[in-house]
């Protein structure tokens, strides 16, 4: 019973690990895609402005992923805790011949 929940956990953060994983490749590309932007130096003032739109817009998306994959191994971890409550009431009813709510 724990090591479902220790799994679904453990499951739980891989999503959110592998979120913050893609949203550190997400700005990293950004940034090399910026400095490549950058080497030309006659339109740096406009190219930083719209670096830093970019790195903003990006930061955005990757912040909206890593909370997307925390609400999802929250609701992961909500499942597992119903299942092993719903578990423990069967196991009960079974074991002590009684009808738990």
């Amino acid at each position: 019973m724990s090591s479902i929940m220790r799994d679904i956990e453990a499951e739980a953060e891989k999503i959110v690990e592998e979120a913050k994983r893609r949203a550190e490749e997400i700005l990293r590309e950004a940034r090399r895609k910026a400095a490549e932007i950058l080497e030309d130096k006659s339109y740096l003032i406009e190219l930083t402005a719209e670096r830093k739109k970019l790195e903003e817009s990006i930061e955005r998306e990757a912040k909206r992923i890593i909370e997307e994959a925390e609400k999802t191994a929250h609701r992961l971890r909500e499942s597992v805790n119903r299942k092993i409550n719903d578990y423990v009431k069967r196991l009960t009813s079974i074991i002590a011949g009684i009808e738990v709510e």
